[in-house]
């Protein structure tokens, strides 16, 4: 997604970590709801974080793609400068930072990141190429609710 580019530049977070993040949390699903209400692209926990989402008009603009990415890259933001180190906000942004671990997710964001580097690098990659799995989670969309990838949360 352009806006990932944009917005990244714009904050100082590599877009490829926003990809990352993305893939893991979503699939790149805009529509994604996790059972314990973490909505959009970025799996951004709307009730923690209405505020950040009314200047946008509400939870509802939770599943535009954009407002989700620019909101989600904000909480990634603070999450990694409250924890002072990448890893660590990782763990902050999947809401483990009370646990001994995240469950493997800064692993997985951190593979898939590397992934993305070597893609947009255009070093020669296997298009089969396993990626980092997550756990699956019931998608509510418009239309009948369908599974689709999301990291343990």
């Amino acid at each position: 997604m352009q806006e990932s580019w944009a917005v990244g530049k714009k904050v100082g977070i590599e877009p490829t970590l926003i990809l990352a993040v993305m893939a893991i949390e979503s699939g790149f699903n805009p529509f994604a709801q996790s059972h314990v209400g973490a909505q959009g692209l970025m799996q951004v926990m709307t009730g923690i974080h209405h505020d950040k989402y009314e200047l946008f008009g509400g939870r509802r603009a939770a599943f535009d793609p954009v407002t989700n990415l620019r909101v989600g890259v904000q909480v990634l933001q603070d999450c990694i400068r409250r924890a002072g180190s990448l890893e660590a906000g990782l763990k902050y942004y999947v809401g483990a930072a009370n646990l001994a671990t995240d469950g493997g997710y800064g692993a997985k964001v951190l593979a898939g990141q590397a992934y993305l580097r070597d893609v947009v690098a255009g070093r020669k990659v296997a298009f089969n190429a396993p990626l980092p799995q997550a756990s699956t989670v019931v998608v509510q969309a418009p239309a009948p609710a369908v599974a689709v990838p999301h990291s343990a949360a």
